[in-house]
């Protein structure tokens, strides 16, 4: 027979994976709007701060250079972008015994700490060029939506989903997926007695049998 979790617990379960979900689809639009230019944002700072090297570069080089820099904050952006959507898709597992796993992978990578990534291989180009590596000091660097999202939302409702899920995990026990628990079926009430009758053929009252 198989086990289910109690029908609270389970719509709480719900509720906070639908929560979770949602935040980290702000965040992946973020990213996918306003990473790209937060870095070549940084890029172009950096190069100005170094006329040295910028003046080595002749017109048609600078232009080179620059479509470099923001083919690289693309892809960069556009990998992370993936790496969050495949992320957030984990969550749609029913197995919850597994998914609790993966949970602890999952928190790490919802981070500032690993979106600062992205920026490696616009530095990797900037600093054989002679300009200086940029980092982007805060959340707030890419929009105030996405610091809210990352570094508040998300941590909170990342926590209460996991704490539940460890909860449904616990109470079900193995690898057994997650079912919705089934309603008692209302009890139906006995048919209403019918009398027989019959009427006269030529009209009038009906008789009862």
């Amino acid at each position: 027979m198989q086990r289910t979790v109690d029908p609270r617990h389970y719509k709480d379960l719900a509720e906070s994976k639908a929560a979770l979900a949602r935040h980290g689809i702000v965040i992946i639009r973020s990213i996918e709007m306003d990473l790209e230019p937060a870095i070549m944002s940084a890029a172009r700072d950096s190069m100005a701060s170094s006329p040295n090297a910028l003046g080595g570069m002749d017109d048609e080089q600078l232009d080179e250079f620059m479509e470099g820099l923001r083919k690289a904050a693309m892809k960069s952006a556009k990998d992370l972008r993936g790496l969050y959507i495949r992320l957030l898709a984990q969550l749609g597992t029913e197995y919850i015994g597994d998914l609790v796993k993966e949970l602890d992978g999952i928190g790490k990578l919802f981070t500032w700490e690993r979106v600062l990534r992205s920026t490696e291989p616009v530095n990797k180009r900037l600093s054989k060029a002679g300009f200086r590596p940029i980092r982007l000091p805060r959340a707030q660097a890419v929009s105030e939506s996405f610091a809210v999202e990352l570094n508040e939302r998300w941590p909170v409702a990342f926590d209460r989903f996991k704490g539940l899920a460890c909860e449904a995990a616990n109470e079900l026990g193995g690898e057994r997926p997650v079912a919705k628990p089934k309603t008692k079926p209302r009890k139906k009430s006995p048919p209403k007695k019918r009398t027989k009758t019959t009427a006269k053929r030529k009209g009038g009252p009906a008789k009862k049998r």
